[in-house]
């Protein structure tokens, strides 16, 4: 179905945001494109609450002037049902694996997004805003995080004709989504992939099936990341 006027509010910093960024690019859909400087906390302000998110977060879609739509699980499944995208990113027509996706996207919340956000928050984001790390308290995220991915590579990624991926039919929205928190934790010098060959293999294939918008979203992530975590990137120019 064809639609006029959509609007991704988004900032780069945001997992869900370069998620969604990275799905509308690949699938041709049509938008423009309205960065939000969290750092500049031009979420929180009183016109971006009451005109756009009154959550005062990102990402956020906007369409038909007055429809605005949060929360990016939500707006994925939107865009599944409204525009023409290709269904093994989230099958309508196909009830057990939607539902598979589905469980995916509701256990990430505590899971693989907390566990990473939570690390990132505290090691990386913490000092930045003035705040003291606690080495002990550093570990114990550290240590959440690793079983979450290893939980996530070990029972989640499902073998399948193309690879691993979490239906094992293919690249869904869950893959994505999942990939774009996972990707987060190289800024503060993790490598998820390192010792865990299926998930390398995984989030190789997510991120050749959709770039360049996979790393023209992930450009600041790896530019922050140590130099001992290597990601070369599309040119700026390409």
């Amino acid at each position: 179905m064809s639609r006029r006027g959509l609007k991704l509010y988004y900032d780069f910093m945001s997992q869900p945001s370069r998620a969604l960024y990275i799905f509308l690019g690949t699938n041709k859909i049509p938008y423009t494109p309205c960065p939000i400087a969290l750092r500049k906390f031009e979420n929180k302000t009183d016109q971006y609450r009451a005109n756009v998110n009154r959550f005062g977060k990102v990402p956020c879609i906007a369409e038909h002037g007055d429809f605005r739509l949060a929360e990016s699980i939500a707006i994925f499944r939107y865009l599944a049902r409204e525009y023409d995208v290709p269904a093994h990113w989230y099958p309508l027509g196909d009830s057990l694996r939607q539902a598979r996706i589905d469980e995916y996207l509701s256990w990430q919340h505590l899971n693989v997004r907390a566990a990473v956000s939570l690390y990132f928050f505290y090691v990386w984001l913490g000092p930045v805003t003035g705040k003291n790390v606690e080495p002990s308290k550093a570990d114990r995220l550290k240590q959440r995080m690793v079983e979450v991915l290893n939980f996530f590579e070990n029972e989640l990624l499902q073998d399948g004709p193309s690879g691993p991926s979490i239906t094992g039919s293919g690249i869904t929205v869950a893959d994505l989504s999942a990939a774009c928190e996972i990707e987060q934790a190289k800024v503060v010098g993790y490598d998820p992939c390192s010792d865990r060959p299926r998930m390398a293999q995984w989030m190789a294939a997510v991120r050749a099936a959709t770039n360049p918008f996979y790393d023209e979203a992930h450009r600041t992530v790896y530019r922050l990341a140590p130099e001992h975590i290597q990601t070369p990137v599309v040119p700026e120019d390409s």
